[in-house]
Order: C-alpha cells, then sequence, then structure tokens
C-alpha cells in the first residue's frame, strides 16, 4: 500500500506504535512531539488524539504492549520444565529464556530493546506497567521456582537475589553479544553454543543455590544487610 493511500485503523495505529518505537526509543518520552511521530507514520496530525487520546496514552499503550510480551515469553520458560523437580524446572527455564534472549534476530527488537531501556533509565509514569505486567508476575514465579531450589521462602531476600542474579546472567549475554561477536568474528550464538552458555549458567547458579541451602559460609543474614528481609 502507498504511504499516501488512506488507512484504515488498524494500519494507522500500527504505523504511530511502530514510529513511537523508534522515536522514543531514540530520544526518550519528553523529547519527541506528536507532530513528528505523526509525521514519521505518515498519519494525520490528530490520529494520536484519535487512537490513543494523547502522547502520553500512547506511550503507554507502547510501553505495555512490550512489558506483555516480556513476561509471557518469560511465563513460557518458566513452564518448559512443569512437573520436573525444582532443580530441572530451574535448568530449563535458563534454556529457555536464554533461547528467547539469543534465538532472535537483535535488528529485529532493537527499537523495543532501547525503548524498555529509556524507560528505566529515565522513568515516567509508564513505569509501572513494565513492572506490573513485564517484571512482577513472571518474577514472582521465579522467585517462588528459586525458593523452592535453595529451600526458602520465595519473599527471602536472598532467593529475591538468587533470582535477580540469575537473570542478570541470562541477559548478560543479550546485551553484550554484538561486541563479543565484533570481538571473536568467529563466534556465533547458533543453539549448540546458546546450550553451552545456558548450561554453564545453570550449574552455575545451581551450585550457589545448594551451597545457600546449605548454610555454608558467606550466605548467612547480616543484620542490616539488604538482603535480609
Amino acid at each position: 500500500m502507498s504511504r499516501n493511500a488512506p488507512l484504515n485503523d488498524d494500519e494507522a495505529r500500527g504505523r504511530l506504535l511502530k514510529a513511537a518505537a523508534r522515536l522514543f526509543g531514540e530520544r526518550g518520552f519528553n523529547h519527541v512531539s506528536v507532530r513528528e511521530i505523526c509525521k514519521e507514520a505518515g498519519t494525520n496530525v490528530a490520529s494520536v488524539n484519535y487512537h490513543f487520546r494523547d502522547k502520553l496514552g500512547l506511550y503507554r499503550e507502547l510501553i505495555g504492549t512490550v512489558a506483555e510480551g516480556m513476561n509471557q515469553g518469560k511465563i513460557a520458560a518458566l513452564e518448559a520444565g512443569a512437573g520436573q523437580p525444582p532443580e530441572d524446572q530451574l535448568r530449563a527455564y535458563i534454556h529457555g529464556f536464554l533461547h528467547q534472549l539469543l534465538d532472535s534476530d537483535p535488528k529485529e527488537e532493537y527499537w523495543m530493546e532501547k525503548l524498555i531501556s529509556r524507560e528505566m533509565t529515565e522513568p515516567t509514569p509508564a513505569l509501572d506497567l513494565i513492572i506490573e505486567k513485564g517484571i512482577r508476575p513472571a518474577g514472582e514465579r521465579l522467585n517462588k521456582l528459586v525458593g523452592e531450589v535453595a529451600g526458602l521462602p520465595a519473599h527471602d531476600g536472598r532467593v529475591v537475589m538468587c533470582a535477580a542474579g540469575i537473570q542478570g546472567l541470562c541477559i548478560f549475554y543479550r546485551s553484550s553479544r554484538t561486541a563479543a561477536e565484533r570481538m571473536y568474528p568467529g563466534l556465533r550464538f547458533s543453539p549448540e553454543v546458546i546450550d553451552r552458555i545456558a548450561e554453564f549458567i545453570a550449574d552455575f547458579s545451581l551450585a550457589g543455590l545448594r551451597a545457600l541451602a546449605q548454610g555454608k559460609k558467606g550466605f548467612e543474614r547480616v543484620q542490616g544487610d539488604p538482603a535480609a528481609v
């Protein structure tokens, strides 16, 4: 369809969301105007108000959609090991989550990742959507699973920190992927390579959780430690 051809409502909404994702991700919510979004999308300047009420409404819908996708992916990874012992469930989660992060072409999700990263560093009223739709639901289930492995309540601060550490190890490989491939031209994140990385993260994490469960030195609660909640 020509960019100048009349758009139906679904097409106009889709163009606005795509244009907004790129512009907001690149410059942040406060540095993008409605006029710029409409020009990028090839829509009438009143289309943002028509479809989303205002710029914040457009931004919140965009953030909410991305956040729901984040959560659905993590829930799918958590359910991959359903019915298995807790350690095997955690291993399956790490494999599933890491493949979600590394199997896709980073160029396809570049603006969405920039959008979330920008919102985390320059928060707007939409940050709560990332927390409530993209982080908390799967995060609570992961805490519960990590707690089962460690033999501790899901709300224990040490469990929360361990779960965050597991997430961080996986996300590190996504965030450093482009740099790693440039540093090592022969490196390719093939399914086999991703599996080896996942196994390392799982072995490393489970070893730490076993030490935590056995009360080994270095894992005890410390008065005033933020993990001792």
